[in-house]
């Protein structure tokens, strides 16, 4: 270390010190490379060619609700027509056939082709898009593993989400896979469900039996053989849907269309994070290089406590952001 002119250690270099050290053994996350930003917009209801492009020279197709960001670029061929939804007034305007147009802050700057002045739409964006993003955006730090000598490459602590809603039709829970022999309980109440370690897929699912509308506690146990070797602290609290209130969300869901993400919002907002999930894959089965959309996907995977695969996105995340 160095010393001071009096002797005492310089305290600038003690903090250099320390930092070197937090970083060398992990316990400093890597934060994201710039500041979260939001989408301008979607385009909606494409028919015939209808594309978009991050750079405007490698174009995709748009097949289903796209969201658009700031510098995106979009263009119909001669069959093509869609609609975009701009994110901050609401409003929509339908692109006709060869049009070409780059998303700007602001919305859509036409170069060519007929877009209609704006008028009013029902499809709006999420509310509270923009403030959405910002707070998933803490989800995307990437934390290195640490593996001390002498633990095991498998986890059993396994955890299910703390809080979490199903309904008859959405009854399924996920949580992540445990060592290779570990089996699981699932203790709802008074009643409990064996569940044999999965095979395929990054995670465990299991569809639950659906008691009564009302909330309990909800356990998961890890056994190995015949002994529990892992149970939490606490029990999480499961809400059971009644009906009614299932046959309501699931009019919201069919009126949202192909917008995944509006699909995905309603369903989180009423606790049914798995469902939320599978709207969440949906969007990116059918846009797979749609990264700067992940935040909302990786809040989701940490909110399960899917944590290995919530790692994996974040980092997809962090190294389309630093290119």
């Amino acid at each position: 270390m160095v010393k001071q002119h009096d002797g005492s250690e310089s305290g600038l270099d003690v903090k250099q010190m320390v930092l070197a050290a937090l970083l060398m053994f992990g316990f400093i996350g890597v934060a994201s490379a710039e500041a979260p930003r939001s989408p301008v917009g979607k385009l909606m209801d494409p028919n015939g060619a209808v594309e978009y492009s991050r750079d405007g020279e490698k174009w995709r197709p748009v097949t289903r609700a796209k969201y658009l960001f700031s510098g995106y670029h979009v263009r119909t061929g001669a069959d093509g027509s869609g609609n975009f939804i701009n994110q901050e007034s609401g409003l929509a305007q339908s692109l006709s056939a060869n049009v070409t147009a780059m998303v700007g802050d602001a919305g859509l700057e036409v170069s060519a082709g007929e877009v209609s002045d704006p008028f009013s739409s029902d499809a709006g964006l999420m509310d509270g898009l923009a403030n959405k993003f910002a707070s998933a955006q803490r989800y995307t730090t990437v934390r290195r593993a640490v593996k001390k000598p002498g633990e095991p490459d498998c986890e059993v602590k396994v955890r299910l989400a703390r809080k979490i809603t199903v309904s008859e039709g959405f009854a399924d829970l996920v949580w992540e896979k445990a060592c290779p022999d570990n089996t699981f309980v699932i203790v709802l109440g008074e009643q409990q469900f064996d569940v044999p370690t999965g095979e395929a897929g990054e995670h465990i699912r299991f569809q639950l039996p659906v008691p009564a509308a009302g909330e309990y506690d909800l356990r998961l146990d890890v056994k190995a053989g015949e002994e529990v070797v892992y149970t939490p602290r606490r029990p999480g609290k499961l809400k059971v849907l009644a009906s009614a209130e299932e046959a309501t969300i699931k009019a919201s869901l069919m009126a949202a269309g192909d917008d995944y993400f509006a699909q995905a919002d309603m369903l989180e907002q009423h606790g049914l994070l798995v469902p939320a999930m599978d709207a969440y894959r949906a969007y990116f089965d059918a846009y797979p290089d749609d990264i700067e959309m992940k935040p909302l996907f990786i809040a989701n995977l940490q909110a399960l406590q899917l944590m290995t695969e919530k790692t994996a996105e974040a980092q997809k995340y962090n190294d389309f952001i630093s290119e």
